[in-house]
């Protein structure tokens, strides 16, 4: 059965082989005649030029061609794109190749060159697999001869292979894809080894767990070195292998300790062969692939994450070198570009080292192993410019350990300063924080002070690698304390953290001197170093500010750090700290997004109070930062800023309103008639702001803030006072006297506000736009007048269902002839079409009154009253309009 069983396997590698060998005859074939048909060329070309030359061989050439000067190549990385085997070419006698035309591959060549030998690879595998299932439904063979019958079969397939690649390697098929057959049969035979060994353990159980994950790592290893010959498929599926072979074997003890170093001795071919061949793709695919295996570490053993943690180390650093160092290491700093594959994996592991410290299970070995990780990332990042983004990643892996530090676990309880007091000097609590502090104190230093070092090296770098620099150099260590002060004082005041703040300003002011005295015109990175270190003394010293006082927050301290960064970028003009302020910007924006609340409980006194720190502060300093950054132009960055401090304003003026009628609490959940009236107050006097800011100077800040705050006002006013709080439809009581009463500044003043925004848009916006305003007005003014009378007449309870009385019904007529008077004068006298329209509706809404609700519910006087004073209305305004159109008979402007 065994010599049948080889019998037929025999047959489709015997089939393969021999059409290789043909193919490889025929290619030859066709090489020899293309050299051939050269050669003929080549010597009529000789003929001719021969016969051209005879009669003019006494005359000297006319034209000689330049030679082209030989440019030195600068110094690359070592990771160039991998060139394409070059073509076989016969030089001619004068130097000049002929360049045969490619001819296009033709159904029989692709059937022969490449599919055959794919679906051949595939049957081959397809025949293995039946052939061996029939002997297990047979019960032909034991299962120890069947795995030795797999690994003969795998053996037979890569050493044919590696006998093909040897015959074939001197055979060149010019312009002609063909599928690599040695490389197919290797692949075949390593899989075939593959499913060999773990077989042997998953089915037959003929070897353990420790054989089985040492014999499938030794395959994957070997199959990558194999694939430094046979091509990049075989590399991948060695990785792949090598990779996942831990994952196909189970055991009761796990041991993450064997798992660790099989990973290096695993990860070490995979760089080598990359090296080697210039694979890229190859190390960062070896580099995922740890990285991935850094969290399965993790929960291998739930008890102790030092087996990761020591992973996380020793692949970052075998990363860093194999990634970095070895391609980079001749690249100039000048004009070095940022690499941004390799910046990006050695981030995932920045991101790694913040998760898994932020474990409990981490222990005692969590600063160490942050402090390790931190110094392989800073010493990349500073050592090789194309990783610049290496430090700031050191950096954020330094601030990011702060913050998801398990501290208060470890503490046990919940310190309100970090010092405490202790007779007349301040000592550090005790040993629950000394870790913590150390880390958080000297990593942001060291990377900080390298960083700038680094800078003062090197002023001829450029700019985007020199902002990684000062980014490590100074918003580290601020995100580094911001991320202690939220672990440790959890955003209430502290004094100790203001303290810290205030040197950490008083370093970012020396090192500002420092590089100032080092800046000349042409470092164009110490100059962004000095833009840098200064904002940053600004921004510890806003922190500090905010740390110091209660309530402080921390978009207090940012608010402060984008004006501080436009005096500086305004003072030094460099222009990327210019961009600065508007990351800044849209940084605070996301959180104005996220939570627009700044200072939540209850802020403190009426108008004076916190919320103007915390929303005041801000719309101060970036309106102030808008107007020193337009100075030098107004870009995004400037409308930017103006619009945010618009923003913090409308926020200010909304919840001083908010804390004044809901009894301190700014975050209450109710509302009535009043605080709807006063924000529509507000948003209509911000409309009318930004809309005459657009008369003097046209801008999007201004038109699409105008329009904003316009439909607000018109939402709070028809969807709020005419609506769902309209004293007519509800039990609420109004506030105040009969006249002077909150009607006042929730319908009165609105009206007012709402026309001179229309009087202000016909200037510069469409007529419909300015009429809506309009048209607002006189239905704000119309529902004053209304609910006015009826507070006088009903008292503090408006709802309809009180009812009216006869003096109170000829009171609306009155108000009703009122309006359409003043409305049919001031058309008149400003000789507006409009008012003069509206005067009409408002006539023709008092003679319906007057002849239908007040004819059926007024009696005696109070209906005489009514039709008298309606029709001597009719007849003075007759009267007018005949005087008018008799002046002005030609006036078109006047209805007849």
């Amino acid at each position: 059965m065994i010599f049948l069983a080889l019998l037929v396997l025999s047959i489709p590698v015997c089939a393969i082989a021999g059409l290789v060998l043909g193919l490889s005859a025929r290619t030859k074939l066709e090489i020899l005649q293309q050299r051939v048909a050269a050669l003929e060329s080549e010597l009529r070309l000789a003929r001719t030029q021969g016969h051209e030359a005879a009669p003019s061989a006494d005359r000297a050439p006319q034209d000689t061609a330049p030679e082209a000067p030989i440019e030195e190549p600068a110094a690359q990385p070592e990771w160039p794109v991998e060139a394409p085997r070059p073509a076989v070419s016969v030089p001619t006698v004068q130097g000049t190749t002929p360049q045969p035309t490619a001819a296009r591959q033709d159904f029989e060549e692709k059937l022969g060159a490449r599919w055959a030998v794919w679906i051949g690879g595939v049957a081959l595998a397809l025949g293995g697999i039946f052939l061996v299932r029939y002997s297990i439904e047979q019960n032909l063979l034991s299962p120890a001869t069947r795995v030795a019958l797999g690994g003969l079969f795998a053996l037979a397939l890569i050493g044919a292979g590696e006998w093909l690649r040897r015959r074939e390697r001197d055979v060149v098929l010019p312009r002609l894809p063909q599928a690599n057959v040695p490389a197919i049969l290797t692949a075949a035979g390593t899989c075939s080894a593959f499913a060999s060994a773990y077989a042997s353990y998953a089915l037959y159980d003929l070897i353990g767990p420790a054989t089985t994950f040492v014999l499938l790592g030794l395959i994957a290893i070997l199959t990558m070195v194999a694939s430094t010959l046979h091509g990049p498929i075989l590399a991948a599926i060695g990785l792949l292998g090598a990779m996942g072979s831990p994952l196909l074997v189970s055991s009761d003890k796990p041991q993450p300790w064997a798992l660790v170093i099989y990973l290096v001795f695993v990860v070490l071919p995979a760089y080598g062969v990359a090296r080697l061949r210039l694979w890229r793709w190859l190390a960062l695919a070896a580099a995922t692939g740890v990285l991935a295996w850094t969290f399965l570490l993790f929960i291998l053993d739930g008890t102790d994450a030092l087996p990761a943690m020591v992973h996380l180390v020793v692949q970052a650093g075998l990363a860093a070198f194999f990634l970095v160092a070895a391609p980079y290491r001749d690249a100039a700093d000048n004009d070095a570009e940022t690499e941004w594959a390799a910046s990006g994996v050695l981030f995932a592991f920045a991101l790694a080292g913040i998760a898994i410290s932020g474990s409990v299970i981490a222990g005692d070995g969590r600063p160490v192993f942050i402090a390790a990780l931190a110094l392989i990332l800073l010493t990349t990042g500073l050592r090789f410019a194309s990783a610049a983004p290496a430090a700031a990643s050191a950096a954020l892996t330094v601030a990011g350990a702060l913050l998801v530090w398990p501290i208060r676990g470890e503490i046990g309880g919940a310190p309100e300063h970090l010092f405490y007091q202790s007779g007349d000097a301040f000592a550090v609590r005790p040993h629950a924080l000394s870790a913590y502090l150390a880390l958080a104190v000297l990593a942001p230093a060291a990377i900080a002070g390298s960083s700038l070092l680094r800078l003062v090296s090197r002023p001829h770098l450029r700019l985007p690698t020199a902002a990684w620099y000062a980014g490590a150099a100074t918003v580290g260590p601020l995100l580094a304390l911001i991320a202690a002060y939220w672990r440790v004082a959890e955003l209430e005041r502290s004094l100790s953290f203001a303290l810290v703040a205030g040197i950490l300003a008083l370093a970012f002011t020396a090192a500002s001197r420092w590089l100032d005295r080092r800046v000349f015109e042409e470092a164009g990175a110490l100059r962004l170093a000095l833009g840098a270190t200064a904002s940053a003394a600004l921004a510890a010293l806003a922190l500090g500010l905010t740390f110091a006082l209660d309530k402080g927050m921390l978009t207090v301290a940012f608010a402060l750090t984008a004006l501080g960064t436009a005096w500086v970028a305004e003072r030094v003009a460099i222009p990327a700290l210019r961009y600065a302020v508007g990351a800044i910007g849209l940084l605070i924006l996301g959180r104005l997004i996220w939570d627009p609340t700044i200072v939540g409980g209850d802020p403190g006194p009426i108008l004076f109070n916190w919320l103007l720190f915390g929303y005041g502060i801000p719309a101060l300093a970036f309106l102030a930062a808008s107007r020193l950054l337009e100075r030098t132009g107004r870009d995004w960055v400037v409308r930017l800023t103006e619009s945010l401090g618009i923003v913090f304003a409308a926020f200010l003026v909304f919840f001083e309103i908010r804390h004044a009628l809901r009894a301190g609490d700014p975050l209450a959940a109710t509302t009535d008639l009043l605080e709807i009236g006063l924000v529509a107050t507000e948003s209509l006097v911000f409309a009318i702001v930004l809309t005459r800011l657009d008369l003097r100077r046209t801008d999007p800040v201004y038109r699409w803030g105008s329009l904003i705050f316009k439909i607000l006002s018109l939402a709070l006013c028809a969807g709020g006072l005419l609506l769902l709080a309209n004293p007519l439809l509800s039990d609420e009581e109004i506030l105040g006297e009969p006249v002077f009463n909150a009607l006042i500044p929730a319908y009165l003043l609105p009206a007012l506000l709402a026309a001179g925004l229309a009087l202000l848009e016909r200037r510069s916006r469409p007529r419909w736009y300015s009429l809506s305003s309009a048209i607002l007005s006189l239905l704000l003014l119309s529902a004053y007048l209304g609910l006015a009378i009826r507070r006088i007449f009903a008292g503090r309870q408006l709802a309809s269902w009180v009812g009216f009385t006869q003096g109170e019904q000829w009171s609306y007529s009155v108000a009703l002839l009122a309006i359409g008077i003043v409305l049919l004068g001031l058309g008149i006298v400003f000789n507006n079409r409009f008012a003069r329209l509206s005067s009409a509706v408002y006539l023709v809404l008092a003679v319906l009154k007057v002849f239908i609700v007040d004819l059926a519910n007024l009696e005696g006087v109070m209906r005489a009253l009514s039709f008298i004073g309606l029709g001597l209305v009719l007849i003075g305004i007759g009267l007018v309009y005949q005087r008018l159109l008799a002046r002005r008979p030609s006036d078109a402007a006047f209805p007849s």
